[in-house]
């Protein structure tokens, strides 16, 4: 499985990695601000090796160098509205309801193996 985590705080990255690896998946791609992981999501899917899984916090800079604003929000609209099937995967201290069923949108199917998988 090909994960991509939007995460700025390099601990909190490293924790997500470490539950990932604890479920068998080593595999996880890391991007620190919303333009390069957008990059990094649009060169997967042109490449036709779309990521299995994504997971962003909400507040991080939307460049590199940038101040921390909303930028997760920013990337969940443009899955939805560019219809990118991978799920999404919300992780934040932030209240989302808002995107509760963002994952089940985004990819139904690959969102019910990832959860078998989990």
């Amino acid at each position: 499985m090909r994960v991509l985590n939007i995460e700025d705080d390099t601990f909190k990255h490293n924790d997500i990695c470490k539950a990932l690896s604890g479920c068998g998946i080593k595999d996880v791609e890391w991007s620190n601000n919303l333009a390069d992981g957008w990059k990094q999501i649009k060169n997967s899917m042109d490449s036709n090796n779309p990521y299995d899984l994504i997971i962003t916090d909400m507040y991080y800079p939307g460049e590199p160098g940038g101040r921390e604003e909303q930028s997760g929000d920013v990337l969940i609209d443009r899955v939805i509205k560019n219809k990118i099937t991978i799920p999404v995967i919300l992780c934040s201290s932030v209240n989302t309801r808002k995107y509760m069923a963002v994952f089940i949108i985004a990819g139904k199917e690959t969102g019910r193996q990832i959860c078998r998988s989990l």
